[in-house]
């Protein structure tokens, strides 16, 4: 038989007192008496069942850096004992009692002093966390958008960016919606202490908080999905997180010791702090020299290399990708060591597939192909991608002399059968660079300098590219 129990993520909020005194009362029914409240859990040993009362109330002195005990506390839980109240469980601020007398007084009797010790003691941390916490989703949200802005076509295809753009929309809700609720409910309060009633209750924001548990699990299992091509990502992956599990597990001893030691509050925090930084330093340090020491070995990569074989001191790989078009579409060749490489994303809003075909280091001067292609799938998005293309050709313009201006210019479409082409151009001299536009689809091609493209080839782009 079991003999004690733990509720994960009960999220219920402590000022929702009436329905966490009855939870706790129905626990107790059944067996289950509160042992101690964790950060992610309540624990319950088992008892014999029996009928108690529950109260919630809050402490000042108490806190998440505050020396511990905090002192008055024995003094307080005392005073809650002459009165047949006994500690069940606490967590920094929040004290939570039992009474097997149905006649108990309350613990809070003045509902004015009991407003200002809510105040005190967990209305403003619980302010200045959300505040923190709601600007933290906020410059997350706009560093997406703003991602979104600069690199559209890049972020638009990639789930992973995807995922990252939204991950932190629940969360702001829940934010905005805990401080909303909480502001309703001071009003109320002070309502309630104006006519000498009883404080009312901060109802819970559990279906939020469902939701987001729900969207973060989403999220966990489409990171999962987006990397499981690459068996180095995933190990990689799972090490970042118990790497981040180490270094909360150390904080949060580090933490109740310098409790335990009677530390101030700031030193407790300027302690936990430091040792979080020098953790994410030396791991941030290891991440980039396991990288650097296996760049270039498929670790990482979501598809290994066919072959590797070694030019000028140096290893290069092999990639044997279908792509749609191949050099031997447009020039007669007789070579068969190309490598062609395809990294292909896509996503609800967009596809973008970049294509390479090279050959080996060594074998003679012989062309290179370079071509992305992009499918928007919300028509609203084409003008984004678009610019994006045109942009980034001009990127350089404002260090260059405008003589040697770079920028795409309007040639004829006709011979690619596209709607509309454009041909980059460096100051006044032409470059084998095109971007070819579709209602619904762009490419951008990059050719060798030195081709002189006849309409049969253009054609020819223009179908492979079309019909990808």
């Amino acid at each position: 038989m079991k003999h004690t129990k733990r509720e994960w993520m009960p999220l219920y909020s402590f000022l929702d007192r009436k329905r966490v005194t009855d939870h706790l009362a129905d626990m107790a029914a059944r067996g289950w008496m509160l042992d101690r409240l964790g950060t992610w859990s309540w624990h319950y040993r088992r008892t014999e069942p029996k009928q108690l009362r529950f109260a919630v109330t809050f402490f000042a002195g108490a806190g998440r850096f505050s020396p511990a005990p905090p002192a008055g506390l024995d003094t307080f839980q005392d005073y809650c004992a002459q009165a047949g109240w006994h500690r069940a469980a606490s967590s920094d601020q929040v004290q939570v009692f039992y009474s097997e007398d149905p006649a108990a007084v309350p613990i809070d009797t003045d509902p004015a002093a009991e407003l200002e010790n809510i105040r005190r003691s967990i209305g403003k941390p619980m302010m200045r966390n959300y505040l923190a916490l709601l600007l933290l989703c906020l410059l997350e949200v706009a560093f997406q958008c703003y991602q979104i802005w600069t690199d559209p076509v890049e972020t638009l295809a990639s789930p992973t960016a995807l995922l990252a753009a939204t991950a932190y929309l629940p969360l702001l809700v829940l934010t905005l919606a805990s401080l909303l609720l909480y502001h309703r409910w001071q009003r109320r309060a002070e309502a309630a202490v104006e006519a000498g009633l009883p404080l009312p209750d901060l109802r819970s924001a559990r279906g939020l908080g469902i939701l987001v548990l729900m969207w973060s699990g989403l999220l966990i299992a489409g990171l999962f999905a987006s990397i499981s091509r690459s068996t180095g990502m995933v190990i990689l992956t799972i090490g970042m997180v118990l790497f981040f599990a180490l270094v909360y597990f150390l904080a949060n001893a580090a933490r109740k010791a310098l409790q335990r030691l009677r530390c101030p509050p700031w030193a407790n925090l300027l302690v936990i702090v430091g040792i979080c930084i020098a953790m994410f330093a030396g791991g941030t340090t290891g991440l980039f020299a396991l990288m650097i020491r296996n760049a270039g070995s498929g670790w990482l990569e979501d598809h290994p290399p066919v072959e590797t074989y070694t030019a000028h001191g140096m290893t290069w790989s092999v990639y044997a990708d279908p792509i749609p078009l191949r050099v031997e579409d447009l020039v007669d060749i007789d070579y068969d060591g190309w490598s062609t490489e395809a990294d292909v994303e896509w996503s609800p809003l967009a596809a973008h597939g970049e294509y390479r075909q090279d050959a080996r280091l060594g074998d003679g001067d012989l062309p290179e192909l370079r071509y992305e292609i992009v499918t928007v799938k919300l028509p609203f998005l084409y003008g984004l991608c678009k610019r994006d293309f045109i942009q980034w050709v001009e990127r350089d313009n404002d260090q260059l002399p405008m003589e040697y201006w770079e920028e795409y210019r309007t040639v004829t479409a006709a011979p690619w059968g596209a709607e509309e082409v454009f041909q980059r151009y460096s100051g006044a001299e032409p470059v084998n660079q095109f971007l070819l536009c579709w209602p619904d689809r762009m490419a951008e091609v990059k050719l060798p300098w030195d081709w002189r493209l006849t309409a049969d080839q253009m054609a020819v782009i223009g179908e492979k590219l079309l019909h990808a």
